[in-house]
């Protein structure tokens, strides 16, 4: 017979367990069995345009978009340290609240358009995934600050191939492409 709180047969969670769980999983996102951090990444592009849509336009509003984005890293930090306990595991990578976390902070200034949305999916997960240094730093630190930090650090490379994209290649690609 199993004893409650064994690890065959754990307690059940408290409610606020669950919704850790369920923000630090990104809303679910991070527990499709494959690519977690590519789901996780896809889903913070609703709520960046929930943001963007919020707080409207200018440098105030700018501002109060990031003061938003800091605070979803930010508790991301225990986020991620209360999911690792309740999941037995360091940095599983069903907890995607890291992705959601850079991905805010990297479309702040950015308009939601179709280059900016592929180039910034693309080389944000280019970099996660490939891990440059510092990136691979803040990854081999193995604490909950540096599973926020790497996915940061990742944006801040994803955001200068954006800017190189802006200005090298610029949205008349994706126009000449746009009727198919």
């Amino acid at each position: 017979m199993f004893m409650s709180g064994s690890p065959l047969n754990p307690p059940p969670l408290l409610w606020s367990d669950k919704l850790v769980l369920w923000f630090g999983r990104g809303f679910g996102s991070g527990q499709v069995w494959v690519a977690p951090g590519t789901f996780g990444t896809l889903a913070a592009f609703p709520l960046i345009w929930l943001l963007k849509l919020a707080v409207g336009e200018g440098s105030y509003s700018l501002s109060i978009y990031y003061a938003v984005a800091t605070f979803y890293f930010l508790i991301g930090i225990p986020i991620c340290r209360r999911c690792e306990q309740l999941l037995g595991k360091e940095d599983p990578g069903e907890i995607v609240i890291d992705e959601i976390a850079a991905m805010l902070l990297l479309f702040g200034p950015l308009d939601l358009d179709r280059l900016n949305i592929v180039t910034g999916f693309v080389f944000f997960r280019l970099f996660d995934v490939k891990k440059p240094w510092p990136v691979s730093w803040a990854d081999r630190r193995k604490d909950p600050f540096g599973i926020m930090l790497d996915d940061v650090l990742a944006a801040l490379y994803t955001a200068g191939c954006i800017w190189l994209t802006q200005r090298f290649i610029g949205p008349e690609i994706f126009d000449r492409f746009s009727h198919f």
